[in-house]
């Protein structure tokens, strides 16, 4: 576990869930690896899908990597609060 990516909580008692979060958004690919090890590509994928705490850049890569439609996941189902204007 690459504990600088939890510093708000103590890292053994940080959900499964969370934990993929933050690898999909800030881990490396050898540390996304570790994590799809330890919860399952299953698991990996229901997060891809239902989260709404992922880059839309990040699920963008990982549905293109994994086959999956970016518009069926809730990052990209749910409109973004702030745009900016130009």
């Amino acid at each position: 576990m690459r504990e600088e990516l939890f510093w708000d909580g103590e890292p053994d008692s940080i959900p499964i869930e969370i934990e993929i979060e933050r690898a999909i958004n800030f881990g490396g690919f050898d540390y996304i690896k570790e994590v799809q090890k330890k919860s399952g590509m299953k698991k990996f994928i229901d997060v891809l899908i239902n989260s709404r705490n992922l880059s839309r850049k990040a699920v963008n890569y990982w549905c293109s990597t994994l086959n999956i439609d970016r518009n069926k996941t809730k990052t990209f189902k749910t409109r973004p609060i702030w745009t900016p204007t130009r």
